[in-house]
């Protein structure tokens, strides 16, 4: 199988039209047919069918997508790594974490970081824990920061790098803000923030709630991927939320958050260095953890 027929069928798939992916990838639409039709006569199976609303991917198709969009992602990391060297970057270091630890903790780490290594380039992606474990072990990130993930591959290694507990925060203003005690009971009937509520690595925010006996609550706002949203909502007063208390120590006085002094236990939520056996002893990883403990008090 050609790589680039790969390529082109997950640009078919994800626009939905041969037509549209044609001008995408700069080719003629008879050409990027016949490269359709090799590449199932290579399968031996069909990749999509057709209708008068565009394509739809079969299983062999979305099968061989996905490995069409591996390759494209590869060449896409390639293509920056040469400009980054183009540029003076000599070296590079791919880091994936989450919402919180992106908005509050890592530009305090990456100042660091080149500070000690003028002429590192550093990647930061935020995006859920599963999705960043993956591409730790295909060789596309360098290190994760994130929570324990049950169904992590056996291949990654991990070190803790701090111990974290969720806790109960809401604003100053928030009726619950100047208790001295609140009850599970009292928390019944609040709107909340969820941050990071499709990011699934363990029991959600909702379950949590209710395990720990809140019975009655409204997710108002869910929020994925940029904590920065949730952050400011939080700031208004009207929403309660569930948070790790040593990441949002960092956001209390900025966003004039408050940990409720609750009666209840509502898990832990420690994070760790995932990372490659062959990098486990990488110097820039070594830093990344000694500037992360520092900016939160730790070391």
């Amino acid at each position: 199988m050609e790589p680039k027929h790969l390529v082109q069928l997950a640009a078919i798939l994800d626009c939905g039209s041969i037509n549209l992916a044609a001008r995408k990838l700069n080719v003629t639409q008879p050409t990027l047919t016949r490269n359709m039709q090799t590449l199932e006569m290579q399968a031996g199976g069909s990749l999509f069918n057709r209708s008068r609303h565009g394509v739809r991917q079969t299983p062999l198709g979305e099968a061989l997508a996905r490995e069409g969009r591996v390759i494209e992602s590869a060449v896409w990391s390639a293509q920056q790594s040469a400009v980054r060297y183009g540029l003076g970057m000599k070296s590079e270091t791919r880091v994936g974490v989450g919402p919180l630890m992106a908005s509050l903790v890592m530009h305090r780490v990456t100042e660091r970081l080149l500070q000690h290594y003028e002429q590192l380039s550093v990647l930061i992606q935020v995006a859920s824990p599963g999705l960043m474990l993956d591409q730790l072990n295909r060789g596309e990130l360098d290190l994760v920061i994130g929570p324990l993930v049950v169904s992590a591959t056996h291949k990654l290694e991990r070190q803790l790098l701090f111990e974290d507990e969720l806790a109960v925060y809401a604003s100053g203003s928030h009726p619950l803000a100047g208790a001295e005690r609140v009850e599970i009971s009292d928390l019944n009937d609040f709107d909340w923030i969820n941050l990071g509520t499709y990011t699934f690595f363990g029991e959600s925010p909702v379950e949590l709630l209710q395990r720990a006996g809140v019975e009655r609550f409204n997710t108002a706002i869910a929020v994925s991927g940029d904590a920065a949203i949730g952050l400011n909502a939080m700031a208004s007063g009207q929403y309660l939320s569930l948070m790790p208390a040593r990441l949002t120590s960092q956001a209390e006085q900025v966003f004039g958050l408050k940990r409720l002094p609750v009666d209840g236990d509502f898990g832990r939520r420690d994070m760790y260095l995932w990372y490659r056996p062959a990098v486990g002893n990488d110097a820039v990883m070594a830093l990344i953890r000694e500037s992360i403990l520092e900016v939160l008090g730790l070391v």
